[in-house]
């Protein structure tokens, strides 16, 4: 409903735009010199002859263009504005008349494109449809053309999209432009060295992004980053992909979330970064198996989902019990189980200190975990770690984790004050091996 209402409040905005043309005092802008009299009257030709012949006149078809990107980067009016945006996208949409490369030309000085007018309304900013219209304009014309720049364009979307300063019709003006730059590949590398890509995973974690078409257009741009480097995607962007998976939206969601997820686990990085890993940590293959029972319209939607659960199940049962371990420390997501007892501690605390005791740190790390569960079972296993590791209670003291735990006695979890309270305890202990053989030798006693 949202989606059909954004569409015909769009259509509106249109209809007016291009019948706003009688309304604006054209002659003004001659007497001022924003525009020559030659321009008004390619303006008025141009609006009482149909546009594909106009455009199929390429002396006329030029001038028209022309005019209105000279209307674009020199009216501040917002009914000009809107007019020359509206006819400049009628003009990269007219199918039937050319290619786009030649209706592109157009607009080319020396078979140059260039940015800047379309740069200054937009930078103006106030009116929310010439925003969304200018920004698809500039996006069309910046990926049909490979040489033109696009560091500026991107640097204004990174703007809109930024969580901590945009609002809704900053975002529902910058996300369908990003969508066709993104096509781009110099484009996709510039967006992704300016931090894109949280930008997105951001606003897809967004509560109030439930739109289905705004969904789909910010995965549809993580999709098309997946095919690069797919480095510059966190693991916050996977989480946030398999979160909108398990919510299972309207199916053109699902199709691309899966794309993306599927195109992650198979590029060239996801065995080193543990790009699998986290997806089965974070229950995609259960998941899977669900929508598996889902009819789909799309056979595609079917075969990603048969392909990323064939991927998580050969990663699932190549990893090592302590990867799966790191695996879920590093999503931040800890449950009680195999990995969270004293047996597992006993065979692995000295793979621990990997990568300069990382995971220790991690666990550190989650003792200001908001979710009670998780910061006592981070107790549990930093204490485990200081009885089973040689040294165990140096490293803890060296990290600086002592007086956190300390302080976590008096947390208002119990389960929390109760581990904080044996961690400690495990810490004071000297020698382990004797208490050990003294349990152990209790317990034959009452055999």
């Amino acid at each position: 409903m949202e989606e059909t209402e954004a569409s015909s409040l769009s259509l509106v905005c249109r209809e007016d735009a291009v019948r706003g043309f009688a309304s604006i005092d054209w002659g003004s802008y001659a007497r001022s010199g924003v525009l020559t009299p030659g321009d008004v009257e390619a303006l008025e030709a141009a609006e009482a002859t149909p546009l594909d012949y106009t455009l199929r006149e390429p002396v006329l078809g030029e001038k028209f263009v022309k005019t209105l990107v000279k209307v674009v980067g020199t009216v501040s009016e917002v009914g000009a504005q809107r007019y020359a945006l509206t006819r400049l996208e009628d003009i990269l949409m007219a199918e039937g008349c050319g290619s786009l490369e030649s209706r592109v030309a157009h607009f080319a000085d020396d078979g140059r494109v260039d940015p800047s007018p379309f740069m200054r309304s937009l930078s103006d900013g106030g009116d929310s449809y010439a925003a969304k219209v200018g920004a698809g304009v500039l996006a069309t014309l910046l990926t049909a053309r490979a040489e033109a720049p696009v560091e500026d364009f991107v640097s204004w979307l990174c703007e809109q999209l930024s969580t901590s300063r945009s609002r809704q019709s900053e975002v529902k003006a910058a996300v369908p432009a990003l969508t066709i730059l993104l096509r781009a590949a110099r484009a996709r590398a510039v967006f992704a060295e300016h931090g894109g890509v949280g930008y997105v995973t951001k606003l897809l974690k967004r509560p109030e992004t439930t739109n289905a078409q705004m969904q789909y257009e910010l995965t549809f741009a993580l999709w098309t980053l997946s095919f690069d480097d797919t480095s510059a995607i966190a693991n916050a962007t996977v989480d946030a992909l398999v979160d909108q998976v398990a919510a299972a939206p309207r199916e053109k969601v699902v199709r691309v979330s899966l794309a993306t997820l599927r195109n992650l686990c198979q590029s060239e990085i996801a065995s080193s970064e543990g790009v699998a890993a986290r997806m089965i940590k974070r229950g995609l293959p259960k998941t899977l198996v669900t929508l598996r029972e889902r009819p789909w319209t799309d056979p595609d939607v079917q075969e990603d989902i048969e392909a990323l659960h064939k991927i998580l199940l050969s990663n699932y049962r190549e990893l090592s019990t302590f990867e799966k371990y790191e695996a879920e420390v590093e999503s931040g997501d800890l449950d009680w189980g195999i990995v969270h007892t004293e047996n597992f501690w006993k065979e692995n605390a000295k793979l621990a200190e990997n990568q300069d005791f990382r995971v220790v740190q991690l666990l550190v790390n989650l003792l200001a975990h908001e979710d009670p569960k998780v910061i006592a079972i981070a107790c549990y296993d930093l204490g485990e770690f200081v009885r089973f590791y040689p040294n165990g209670k140096a490293v803890i003291k060296h990290i600086g984790a002592k007086d956190t735990i300390l302080a976590l006695i008096d947390h208002a979890d119990r389960d929390v004050q109760r581990h904080a309270l044996q961690c400690v305890s495990k810490m004071l202990v000297t020698n382990w091996e004797f208490v050990d053989a003294q349990q152990q030798q209790h317990h034959n006693n009452y055999k």
